[in-house]
């Protein structure tokens, strides 16, 4: 039981303190009906009362206070010391889509004009996960990090680390595909850190886990975040989940899968014949709703996570996708908190030791008479 910031291993010792009001009522009683000790009551006949007189009541004051306490020691008093456990790092890889659909916009037409009359340019889909991802990293404090990054293959990064800073950097230095290429060199126009044509989720998941495999921590968990399905690449996805899921528990990995977008608000900047971005006069970007929906593969990923005992959100805004890590990060990081207590039984016994030690020394000297 807890009261007044402290634990109580034995409450029902409190059941002594009915006998307090008894006591309390037996003093007034006798003060009332005038059953004072002699010297008391000379003292009203107008002689001077000494202090002894005017203290009838100190020993009985003495036992209430020596049974008060002795019932609290015995009801097994204990301090609440909180310790925050943190527990052993987790080793996590962060598998991030670059895709050139990461372009994508995705809010309402009216949000949209709202956003561009304010003379900012909207976050797209790249934009919110690395916002989000660097959060996250950021959050953490004894969690080693990775990141793989994929397009139409599956690319290292950065390794697990600790550096939290270098690898905020990292993301923060992704340029995203703007989906146009040079047609006589073939890469990309906008200087893209890798090609966008491609989400090759099987790749990533098999980097992500190559990196795990090697780590001696006891918890490890791949972070998957991609607006599509999966197209580009070498290796089969659903087989890299199965062979994580076959593994034996103290080689586990946990997959957990980021779906982001919704193909009902999307909106991708308009660009012109040349693949350059169409600007308006304030040279904001000029949206428009793509010719054909980008395709997803929810229950791809909804397999993926279930098979390795990992986790599927469907993450349609920024707004939603903020909350999922935020759910990911109560799910897997719980803080443990143990509370030590302290028993300080020994001091309050003490103390009623010596309230009655004092009751009994006033009850053989001065104030014997008066008792």
């Amino acid at each position: 039981m807890n009261l007044f910031g402290l634990w109580f291993d034995t409450p029902w010792a409190f059941l002594g303190l009915l006998v307090v009001p008894l006591l309390v009522w037996r003093v007034l009683r006798r003060a009332r009906f005038g059953r004072v000790p002699a010297p008391a009551a000379e003292s009203m006949s107008g002689q001077p009362q000494g202090v002894v007189a005017r203290l009838w009541w100190l020993p009985d004051a003495l036992r209430i206070a020596t049974i008060t306490v002795l019932v609290v020691a015995l009801a097994r008093p204990q301090t609440n010391d909180r310790q925050v456990i943190t527990g052993e790092g987790v080793d996590i890889m962060l598998a991030l889509d670059v895709s050139a659909s990461m372009n994508a916009v995705d809010m309402s037409e009216e949000a949209l004009e709202t956003t561009l009359a304010g003379g900012e340019v909207p976050p797209n889909r790249f934009d919110i996960a690395r916002k989000t991802l660097e959060d996250f990293v950021l959050s953490r404090s004894q969690d080693r990090i990775g990141l793989v990054i994929f397009g139409p293959e599956a690319w290292l990064k950065y390794p697990l680390t600790l550096d939290y800073a270098r690898l905020v950097r990292t993301l923060r230095g992704l340029v995203l595909d703007s989906g146009f290429q040079d047609p006589e060199t073939g890469k990309c126009l906008n200087g893209c850190t890798v090609s966008g044509a491609g989400t090759a989720i099987g790749d990533a998941l098999g980097r992500a886990y190559n990196r795990l495999r090697r780590t001696t921590s006891k918890s490890r968990i791949i972070v998957l975040v991609t607006d599509g399905k999966s197209e580009g690449g070498t290796l089969d996805p659903l087989a890299i989940a199965r062979h994580i899921a076959s593994l034996p528990q103290d080689e586990a990995v946990h997959i957990y899968t980021f779906l982001v977008g919704t193909p009902d608000r999307t909106w991708l900047p308009a660009v012109d014949f040349r693949g350059v971005m169409r600007t308006d006069t304030r040279g904001l970007p000029i949206y428009q709703r793509p010719q054909r929906a980008f395709a997803t593969d929810p229950e791809l990923l909804r397999q993926i996570a279930s098979l390795t005992g990992g986790k599927f959100y469907e993450s349609y805004d920024a707004e939603k996708f903020q909350a999922d890590v935020k759910d990911l990060e109560r799910t897997v990081f719980k803080t443990k908190v143990h509370v030590n207590h302290t028993d300080i039984f020994v001091p309050l016994a003490l103390a009623a030791l010596l309230l009655l030690a004092c009751e009994w020394l006033l009850r053989f000297t001065r104030w014997r008479s008066l008792v």
